[in-house]
């Protein structure tokens, strides 16, 4: 059985993608020791997208890179396990960082029982 003493970051853009995002935060925050958000963004965007959802996090990455950011909260936050969750894009970010593990947004969501928000074009055209 796989211990629930783990980190688990999420970058922000694999959490735009799950249906119901402060649900997926908050049930993993009853499994995993630590749940944090990680972006590459410029970090004042990064909290005002956290601050107006309203999401739940035990760290941010602020401004650093997400490879940074791992390697930080790696330094703060001891766990036995070290996950990030990711979509296609940020998969090789991991590859620089000891001790992360890297699971894509798909994986997690199936393996959580988190539902994948709908990606339909119809949806990017609305205002």
């Amino acid at each position: 059985m796989p211990s629930n003493d783990l980190t688990l970051a999420v970058s922000l853009r694999a959490i735009e993608k799950l249906a119901r995002p402060n649900d997926a935060l908050e049930d993993a925050a009853t499994w995993a020791s630590y749940v944090g958000i990680v972006s590459a963004e410029p970090s004042f965007l990064e909290r005002r997208r956290i601050r107006e959802a309203g999401y739940h996090q035990d760290f941010l990455s602020g401004p650093r890179s997400i490879e940074e950011a791992l390697l930080t909260v790696g330094d703060h936050f001891e766990t036995e396990r070290y996950v990030f969750v990711g979509t296609d894009e940020t998969s090789e970010v991991v590859a620089g960082v000891p001790e992360w593990s890297f699971q894509s947004v798909m994986d997690a969501a199936t393996a959580a029982d988190w539902q994948l928000g709908a990606t339909s074009s119809a949806d990017d055209d609305w205002p």
